[in-house]
Parts: C-alpha cells; sequence; structure tokens
C-alpha cells in the first residue's frame, strides 16, 4: 500500500488526497472482509436479507436469546464471533441499533475511538447507538472517602480486587486484572460520543429489558444517535 500510494503520488499530485480518500476507503472495506468465517459471512449475509431491523449486542460474552437481537463476540457463545479491534464486517447505514454493555472499556483509546466511528459507520441515519460503561467516579470516590464504599456490591471480580489500601479501589476499576484500558465517568462518555459526530448524546436510567441487573449500581447508562 506504501508503494502504491508513492506512485500515485508522483503520477497525480494535483488528485493526490480525492486519491488517496478512495485508496484508504479501499483498504478499510477489504479489512472489513478478511478473518471473516464462511459461517459468519452466511450468518450476516441473512441478516441483511432478511430486511428486518438488525439489532447487535456487541461484546455480549454469550447469547441470551432475546427476540430480535444478534449477539457478537470473539468467543463461540454467540451468534456472530468477531474481534471488535478490527474494521466491523457490515455495509454502511446497515444496522438499526447497537447496544454494548461494559465494553468500551477494554479499548484503548485510540482504538474505542476506532470502534466507536466503525459503530457510527454502519448505523443506519436516525439509528441508535446504546451503552453501558462502568463508573470510575464511584472509586475514585471510594479512595478520597472510603467510609460506606461496599466492595461487596462494587468489587464482584475476584482476581481483580487486591485489597492492600484504598488506591486498591481504584486499580480494580482502571485496570481489572489486566482486562481493562479505559475508564469513564458521565461526562467523557458524552464528550466521547460526541466527537465521534453522534447526535442527540444524553444520559439514561437503567432500562431493565436491555441491562443486567448486576451492574445496575455501578454502570453509566448512554444513548446515541446516527
Amino acid at each position: 500500500m506504501t508503494q502504491l500510494k508513492e506512485i500515485v503520488k508522483n503520477m497525480l499530485p494535483a488528485r493526490l488526497g480525492e486519491v488517496l480518500a478512495l485508496l484508504r476507503q479501499q483498504d478499510a472495506k477489504a479489512r472489513r472482509n478478511a478473518k471473516i468465517t464462511t459461517k459468519n459471512r452466511q450468518k450476516i449475509d441473512a441478516l441483511l436479507r432478511s430486511h428486518l431491523p438488525i439489532k447487535l449486542e456487541l461484546g455480549a460474552g454469550e447469547k441470551r436469546d432475546v427476540a430480535g437481537w444478534t449477539y457478537v463476540d470473539r468467543n463461540e457463545n454467540c451468534d456472530i464471533t468477531l474481534d471488535l479491534t478490527q474494521p466491523l464486517p457490515f455495509p454502511d447505514n446497515s444496522v438499526h441499533m447497537i447496544y454494548s454493555s461494559h465494553l468500551l472499556e477494554h479499548f484503548k483509546y485510540g482504538d474505542l475511538v476506532n470502534f466507536l466511528k466503525e459503530c457510527f459507520r454502519i448505523l443506519k441515519q436516525g439509528g441508535i447507538f446504546n451503552a453501558a460503561v462502568p463508573n470510575a467516579r464511584i472509586y475514585l470516590n471510594a479512595y478520597h472517602n472510603p467510609e460506606g464504599f461496599e466492595p461487596d456490591t462494587f468489587c464482584l471480580y475476584e482476581p481483580a480486587y487486591n485489597y492492600n489500601s484504598e488506591i486498591d479501589y481504584v486499580n480494580y476499576i482502571a485496570y481489572m486484572d489486566g482486562h481493562h484500558r479505559y475508564m469513564f465517568d458521565e461526562d467523557n462518555l458524552i464528550v466521547i460520543l460526541k466527537k465521534v459526530c453522534f447526535r442527540n448524546v444524553r444520559l439514561r436510567e437503567f432500562d431493565e429489558q436491555i441491562d443486567k441487573k448486576g451492574r445496575k449500581p455501578l454502570s453509566i447508562y448512554a444513548l446515541a444517535e446516527k
């Protein structure tokens, strides 16, 4: 790709920006189509042919068998198996709704922005991005004011909770035994979604129809529209 760009640069200097933009689009499309198993491709094609609203839970962990939803994760317990750090193998403007619960904190910031851009790309105009993330503010408050903090409620993943002093409340949410790479509060979640060009970005309340009850005390919930 680098050599091709140099050739194009020498041949068409006046239109270099336009040509390189086209090359980037073609490269992104090629990467979206790469490493997709036949089984996954068949499921995605079936969704697209159905003409029914496509609703994806990304980073689902496992199927929940809620009617109308397709569950996506990197393990075999879901409908579609994908590496979510890679471009999503769906066409532009093809998905009606995307939901993720405690997924976004597993991305490094650059990968997080790329992932959200991919979600924006595949959503239809007016499509909804719906997310739940852990609220790091709870753990930062616990460091400064540990009285009343309840580890049995807020530190449920035992491998990540190694208490020596109050700073380990922060270590718990920041690193999660190596699984977490980014922290959220109510403010930065909204700002990041807006930066990706989502509109009508707002916080929401817990929704028992879709959100996991066990995560309610420690989560921030947000909605955004394309």
